[in-house]
């Protein structure tokens, strides 16, 4: 399908080509995506990033972000990561 990855192919050239978006930053659980964005120098976060952010950030408990995490992947959302452990998302 020709237009499989339109969404991200057009969100790495409004961020790279639009002033206003220069300093975004990408979150996306796509790995291919993930690091053609990095290679181009956009700032991209995975979803794990976002939980990891949060826990340190005192936002959400880490038992808490590491089963929501766990519920996310059990309703059929792709993540690139996830923690073992609850502890992995106090770094």
């Amino acid at each position: 399908m020709p237009t499989k990855h339109l969404g991200e192919a057009e969100t790495c050239v409004l961020i790279t080509m639009r002033a206003g978006f220069r300093d975004s930053v990408w979150i996306t659980d796509d790995r291919s995506a993930g690091t053609y964005a990095r290679r181009r120098g956009i700032t991209t976060k995975e979803t794990f990033d976002l939980m990891n952010e949060a826990v340190v950030g005192g936002l959400v408990s880490a038992v808490d972000g590491h089963d929501l995490l766990h519920r996310m992947v059990a309703a059929d959302r792709h993540l690139h990561r996830v923690s073992a452990r609850p502890d992995e998302l106090m770094r």
